[in-house]
């Protein structure tokens, strides 16, 4: 039986992440070898990943093969698959917008304050050139043109695209600036936690 356990957990472990979560709020709870475990903003998720949503609770993930971000509300279970979640159990409610594959797979660039998703952090750089920076401020100025209110997904992907680009100083400045504009706002906190975690192992 051990040596059967084992087998499974080096399976699973080899495994890429299907999903990031954007952001989370409430009772949102993740079942970990049949123990429930709080969902964390940017943790990834796998293939088959059982996530359970209780009373009041909400929570936005996004898809980089696909591009689909889905923000789900209400009581019940999400199964994660290949390039989208479906309905477990109950009647969770989902509001599901398009994203540019490019964005998306930009946003899962995002670094992890954990070792929870070692298997998705493959760093690429790109050259910081004022063509590509331009390209980076137009798409998040539609971005946030067209987001609602609470939808972080532009500032992801803003502060992706400068750490890929190796921009560290004004990322540092953006990080300041968002702690500033949103005091208090948990997706914000876990953000800033990843990249100071980030920046300090690239120090080293």
């Amino acid at each position: 039986m051990a040596s059967g356990f084992t087998l499974v957990s080096a399976i699973a472990q080899a495994q890429s992440p299907v999903a990031m979560v954007l952001d989370v709020s409430g009772d949102v709870t993740l079942a970990v070898q049949g123990k429930p475990v709080k969902v964390e903003p940017f943790s990834r998720l796998l293939d088959g990943d059982r996530v359970k949503l209780g009373r009041d609770a909400k929570i936005s993930l996004v898809y980089p093969r696909s591009g689909r971000q889905e923000n789900w509300t209400g009581v019940g279970a999400v199964l994660t698959g290949d390039s989208e979640s479906t309905t477990a159990t109950g009647s969770p409610s989902v509001e599901v917008k398009q994203l540019p594959t490019y964005v998306a797979k930009q946003m899962a660039r995002t670094p992890v304050s954990d070792t929870s998703g070692k298997a998705g952090m493959v760093r690429m750089r790109a050259i910081a050139s004022p063509e590509n920076l331009d390209k980076l401020e137009k798409q998040v100025a539609q971005m946030r043109a067209e987001a609602v209110p609470n939808d972080r997904a532009p500032e992801v992907y803003w502060l992706a695209g400068l750490n890929e680009m190796g921009m560290t100083d004004r990322l540092k400045e953006e990080l300041e600036r968002l702690q500033k504009a949103y005091p208090g706002d948990g997706s914000i906190n876990a953000l800033v936690k990843a990249y100071a975690r980030s920046l300090n192992n690239e120090a080293h």
